[in-house]
């Protein structure tokens, strides 16, 4: 991807994830457990203020067990990724101020396409072993053969990587790659330890001490469905520049959980809040970032799926009869219209959004035709008025998602006579999504790399879109766009790719939103928060 005019202004990017990750799939030690116990061990959580002797103990949420994994080969969602960044570390790692900065590699060089990384002299696992070249190679073909997730990250760009030494690692590109340092600091790229995915197979990284660490916290305890504990590493080579001795990481989905454990001190960040709350924590340690991600309804069109969902038609309707504007207006969040797959904030040369140099999926500004439109589709599907249309069930996985689909199948039922789908919010959320154990969902992607490759692509394979949904001319115009040779040629690509997107409909965005959280930075500074990613290694008291 000959990108010059994009690649120096993208080569710093953050990478991150997202809900709905990147939205995707949770943890495999994922156990079912009642509300009532989730919320009773989350309240022992240790208090957020409480220093040790070593430094500050913290406490966080970011989300459910469901979304949490410690296996970098198979995590998927934002809660997981986020708590890999703590107790692993790639070659690069994102640093205090949110860039991307070299981790356990001392040294990078690069003449185009062949990149070569010297590795720090000081980086050890926890259990004291030194982390070589081959433990890099072995996580890197570990990933490819997950078949999951984020399985082709790394392939996708590179042609190759070989250790050439215990220090020494070689990565050709495919092509001039300048969000390459993006990718590997990813928790997907990470060191992997061979040793211990033969001893555990399956089990790796289930539990605190099936798996070993290279980043400065390790996991002490892991109280599933309640609790992970981290603590800081004594020998990780930055430790002493590092205040935070202990994460005490709560598990946990429900919003006024969190938003209480938040006001009453014993956590110092959530992003999991209430939507009606939100208000009342402005200037009480609520905060925005860019969103650079969008919120979908996702169909599913795999084996599992209902067969009326395999009807363009049918998608199309659906589609046309949300009332965006007005979730938008409830949500209250200072959301986007979502009229396309990809966000806004990508311009080119000229200074075009590209957003703007797409075609729209529907129509922004009729939505009453988009009513009628949708009415003749459904007719002509064999559905007027929803007549005999199927039982369907529409998942999501919190409250305030759900509140948001509620609104979304009443749109239904008002313009189209649909009163069959049901809303119901699950635990096992992220496994039931991977495993096409739905009709509709919730989907959401955090971009991983700011580059429009990264949004786009989330759609390229059923690991991915969970929706699986698969399109020969979606490929090809997409494995052009990342190997075109300029930037108009790239666009048009991608513009192609948001057009069979569009007639295809296997999503349907709603809005683009805004991030919030909580985070106490009346008595805390140094929280890294970029598109969903959040980091606390950095964090100090004021």
């Amino acid at each position: 991807m000959k990108l010059k005019n994009i690649m120096a202004m993208l080569l710093a990017a953050l990478m991150v994830m997202s809900l709905a990750a990147c939205g995707n799939s949770g943890s495999a030690a994922t156990t079912a457990a009642a509300e009532t116990t989730k919320a009773a061990a989350a309240d022992e959580t240790t208090a957020a203020a409480e220093p040790t002797a070593d430094g500050l103990t913290i406490g966080v949420v970011g989300g459910s067990e469901d979304s949490m994994g410690l296996n970098t080969a198979t995590v998927g969602a934002l809660n997981g990724l986020s708590a890999c960044r703590h107790v692993y570390e790639g070659l690069y790692k994102v640093g205090a101020d949110g860039e991307v900065v070299l981790g356990q590699a001392a040294k990078a060089e690069n003449d185009g396409l062949t990149w070569t990384f010297t590795l720090r002299d000081d980086i050890t696992w926890s259990d004291g072993e030194a982390v070589t070249a081959e433990d890099f190679i072995y996580g890197f073909d570990y990933l490819v053969e997950s078949a999951d997730d984020y399985s082709t990250l790394l392939s996708d760009v590179a042609d190759s990587w070989v250790a050439t030494d215990e220090k020494t690692i070689v990565i050709t590109t495919k092509f001039e790659c300048g969000y390459l340092p993006s990718i590997l600091a990813f928790p997907s790229t990470y060191p992997v330890r061979k040793d211990y995915v033969e001893e555990y197979g399956e089990a790796y990284a289930t539990e605190a001490d099936k798996t070993v660490y290279n980043g400065p916290f390790a996991v002490s305890s892991w109280e599933h469905q309640a609790k992970i504990v981290m603590t800081k590493r004594a020998d990780y080579y930055d430790a002493a520049n590092i205040d935070v001795a202990q994460i005490n990481w709560v598990l946990t989905s429900e919003e006024s959980t969190a938003l209480n454990q938040f006001k009453s001190g014993d956590i110092i960040y959530s992003d999991v809040i209430p939507d009606e709350e939100v208000a009342s924590m402005i200037d009480n340690g609520l905060h925005y970032a860019p969103g650079m991600n969008n919120y979908c309804v996702m169909f599913n069109l795999g084996d599992n799926g209902n067969d009326v969902l395999k009807d363009a038609r049918v998608r199309e309707a659906l589609s046309l009869a949300i009332d965006r504007q007005r979730i938008i207006n409830i949500r209250d969040l200072n959301d986007e219209l979502g009229f396309s797959l990809m966000c806004s904030g990508f311009t080119n040369e000229d200074g075009v959004d590209f957003v703007d140099y797409i075609d729209p999926w529907y129509d922004t500004e009729d939505y009453e035709g988009n009513c009628e439109k949708a009415k003749q589709l459904l007719a002509e599907a064999g559905y007027a008025n929803g007549e005999g249309f199927p039982a369907l069930n529409y998942i999501v996985n919190n409250d305030s998602r759900k509140e948001v689909a509620e609104s979304v199948v009443n749109d239904w039922k008002e313009v189209l006579g649909i009163d069959s789908i049901t809303v119901n919010k699950i635990e096992g959320f992220f496994a039931a999504r991977s495993g096409g154990d739905f009709d509709i969902a919730y989907y959401g992607w955090w971009m991983d790399y700011t580059d429009i490759s990264n949004m786009i692509g989330s759609m390229v394979s059923m690991q991915d879109n969970n929706c699986f949904w698969t399109n020969e001319d979606f490929l090809t115009a997409y494995n052009n766009a990342i190997t075109a040779s300029s930037q108009k040629e790239q666009w048009d690509y991608y513009k192609e790719c948001e057009a069979i997107m569009a007639q295809d409909i296997p999503v349907t965005p709603i809005l683009h939103t805004q991030s919030t959280y909580l985070f106490d930075d009346t008595n805390y500074n140094g929280l890294v928060y970029t598109c969903g990613n959040f980091v606390f290694t950095y964090i100090k008291a004021n």
